[in-house]
Protein backbone atom coordinates (compact mmCIF):
# COMPACT_ATOMS: atom_id res chain seq x y z
CA UNK A 1 0.00 0.00 0.00
CA UNK A 2 0.75 3.57 -0.37
CA UNK A 3 1.05 6.22 1.94
CA UNK A 4 2.20 9.94 2.83
CA UNK A 5 3.67 10.09 6.41
CA UNK A 6 1.78 12.47 8.68
CA UNK A 7 4.04 12.30 11.58
CA UNK A 8 7.06 10.38 12.67
CA UNK A 9 9.60 10.31 15.39
CA UNK A 10 13.17 9.52 14.10
CA UNK A 11 14.37 8.81 17.38
CA UNK A 12 11.47 6.19 18.59
CA UNK A 13 11.39 4.75 14.98
CA UNK A 14 7.86 5.57 14.95
CA UNK A 15 5.44 7.12 12.15
CA UNK A 16 1.61 7.52 11.17
CA UNK A 17 0.56 7.02 7.66
CA UNK A 18 -3.05 8.59 5.53
CA UNK A 19 -3.11 5.41 3.55
CA UNK A 20 -4.42 5.60 -0.47
CA UNK A 21 -7.49 3.70 0.12
CA UNK A 22 -9.06 6.98 3.02
CA UNK A 23 -9.02 4.28 5.33
CA UNK A 24 -7.33 4.39 9.09
CA UNK A 25 -4.18 5.43 9.50
CA UNK A 26 -1.69 3.19 9.61
CA UNK A 27 1.43 3.15 12.65
CA UNK A 28 4.49 1.94 11.84
CA UNK A 29 6.52 1.44 15.26
CA UNK A 30 9.86 0.09 14.02
CA UNK A 31 11.42 -2.68 13.12
CA UNK A 32 15.19 -4.58 13.06
CA UNK A 33 14.22 -5.63 9.15
CA UNK A 34 13.60 -1.82 8.34
CA UNK A 35 16.43 -0.60 6.95
CA UNK A 36 15.54 3.62 6.92
CA UNK A 37 13.09 5.17 9.24
CA UNK A 38 14.13 8.48 8.32
CA UNK A 39 10.42 9.77 7.59
CA UNK A 40 9.41 13.30 7.47
CA UNK A 41 5.81 14.76 7.16
CA UNK A 42 4.64 14.51 3.30
CA UNK A 43 7.03 11.90 1.88
CA UNK A 44 5.32 9.33 0.11
CA UNK A 45 5.95 5.65 1.64
CA UNK A 46 5.17 2.56 0.41
CA UNK A 47 4.81 -0.36 2.86
CA UNK A 48 2.63 -3.20 3.75
CA UNK A 49 -0.35 -3.20 6.43
CA UNK A 50 -2.16 -5.74 8.66
CA UNK A 51 -5.30 -4.56 10.54
CA UNK A 52 -5.71 -6.32 14.14
CA UNK A 53 -9.10 -5.52 16.21
CA UNK A 54 -8.99 -1.50 15.68
CA UNK A 55 -5.34 -0.88 14.81
CA UNK A 56 -3.73 -0.88 11.46
CA UNK A 57 0.34 -2.00 11.21
CA UNK A 58 2.49 -1.05 8.90
CA UNK A 59 5.62 -2.76 8.38
CA UNK A 60 8.47 -2.52 6.10
CA UNK A 61 8.05 0.78 4.68
CA UNK A 62 10.11 2.93 2.35
CA UNK A 63 9.81 6.21 0.98
CA UNK A 64 9.34 6.16 -2.80
CA UNK A 65 9.45 10.03 -2.95
CA UNK A 66 10.51 12.45 -0.52
CA UNK A 67 8.41 15.82 0.17
CA UNK A 68 5.51 15.14 -2.11
CA UNK A 69 3.12 17.20 0.02
CA UNK A 70 4.81 18.45 2.95
CA UNK A 71 1.88 20.78 3.50
CA UNK A 72 -0.68 17.32 4.01
CA UNK A 73 -0.57 17.72 7.80
CA UNK A 74 -1.50 21.47 7.85
CA UNK A 75 -4.12 20.94 4.68
CA UNK A 76 -6.14 17.46 6.98
CA UNK A 77 -5.73 20.08 9.91
CA UNK A 78 -7.30 23.13 8.34
CA UNK A 79 -10.15 20.90 6.73
CA UNK A 80 -11.10 19.31 9.78
CA UNK A 81 -12.04 23.02 11.17
CA UNK A 82 -14.15 23.82 8.49
CA UNK A 83 -17.70 24.76 9.57
CA UNK A 84 -20.07 22.77 6.90
CA UNK A 85 -22.09 25.71 4.88
CA UNK A 86 -25.95 25.71 6.43
CA UNK A 87 -28.56 24.32 4.72
CA UNK A 88 -31.96 25.65 4.64
CA UNK A 89 -34.37 24.13 7.08
CA UNK A 90 -36.14 21.28 4.95
CA UNK A 91 -39.77 21.82 3.91
CA UNK A 92 -42.26 19.65 5.65
CA UNK A 93 -45.27 18.85 3.37
CA UNK A 94 -48.14 17.83 5.30
CA UNK A 95 -50.77 15.35 3.97
CA UNK A 96 -54.00 14.83 5.31
CA UNK A 97 -55.17 12.20 7.51
CA UNK A 98 -56.07 8.36 6.54
CA UNK A 99 -58.08 8.13 9.34
CA UNK A 100 -61.74 6.73 8.83
CA UNK A 101 -63.93 10.18 8.30
CA UNK A 102 -66.21 9.01 11.41
CA UNK A 103 -63.02 9.30 13.80
CA UNK A 104 -62.24 12.87 12.19
CA UNK A 105 -65.97 13.56 12.54
CA UNK A 106 -66.20 12.28 16.46
CA UNK A 107 -62.61 13.85 17.14
CA UNK A 108 -64.12 17.13 15.64
CA UNK A 109 -67.36 16.67 17.95
CA UNK A 110 -65.09 16.38 21.16
CA UNK A 111 -63.04 19.92 20.03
Amino acid sequence: MYGVVLWSDESDQKAVFWCEDHGDLAFFAGSPSCQSTNFDAGDLVEFEVTSTSKLRTATNPRVVQQKLDVDLPAKLIEQANVVPDVQPPAKIVQFPSRRPRYVQERQAEMA
